[in-house]
């Protein structure tokens, strides 16, 4: 699985630790790690992947061993987006897009299947300091006139640590499955963890359990839409 994703980002290589792996570049980095996992289609968190040009991308992704699930387009207005989703060697669902100006095959989302896009969204944006990206009201009401129903304005929500950075975090109001034990999780990294615990409760997180291996502890969180998460 590392080495699959290496292969699907620019300039990221596989490195072993102890008996799991990262797959590490310039952007985030991917830990594997085997453990027991639910099968599940509709994954909670899953990664979009911004690439120059998703028709030739596909090519090149079936063969390093992903399946192709379906391509989409979304059209309101003048507005249109279009998006294949894929799954990896494991099933794990992946999306591959092409925004304005790429050039480099890289993580651009991280996205959440959620309830309430705002509230999950702003639970985030307390707990790493990041700030929603903004909508342009000329935007929402273009698709106001289009035909987009009132209530689905909420139902998209994006923040990013900079106005340029990469991955940003995308809630979206969708149905999502709920299984026993998620395939993807976000492990964040902290000077002072204890002291993070308390403010992220109070925030809205839930402490799961603390663990402990060789030098290194991490306690797993839920968000308040039950995702986990670690914090070490």
């Amino acid at each position: 699985m590392a080495e699959f994703w290496a292969a699907v980002l620019d300039g990221y290589e596989v490195e072993p630790s102890g008996d799991a792996y990262f797959a590490r570049g310039d952007g985030t980095s991917l830990f594997f790690h085997e453990r027991q996992k639910s099968p599940t289609i509709e994954l909670p968190i899953h990664l979009d992947v911004n690439v120059p040009d998703w028709r030739a991308e596909l090519e090149r992704l079936l063969a390093l061993g992903a399946t192709l699930v379906e391509t989409k387009t979304q059209e309101v207005g003048q507005f249109s987006e279009t998006w294949t989703v894929m799954r990896d060697p494991e099933g794990n669902g992946f999306c591959i897009q092409s925004p304005p100006q790429t050039n480099a095959r890289l993580v651009g989302n991280v996205t959440f299947s959620c309830a309430e896009p705002k509230q999950l969204g702003s639970f985030w944006a307390g707990a790493l300091g990041w700030r929603a990206e903004p909508v342009d009201p000329a935007f929402i009401q273009q698709m106001l006139d289009a035909g987009m129903d009132e209530r689905e304005t909420g139902s998209l929500y994006a923040l990013r640590e900079t106005p340029t950075s990469r991955p940003r975090f995308l809630f979206q109001r969708r149905e999502k499955s709920r299984p026993a034990s998620y395939p993807i999780h976000l492990d964040f990294l902290t000077d002072d963890r204890e002291a993070d615990l308390v403010r992220l409760q109070d925030l809205g997180a839930t402490v799961e359990e603390t663990k402990s291996s060789g030098d290194t502890t991490w306690t797993v969180m839920r968000d308040p839409e039950s995702n986990p998460f670690c914090v070490e």
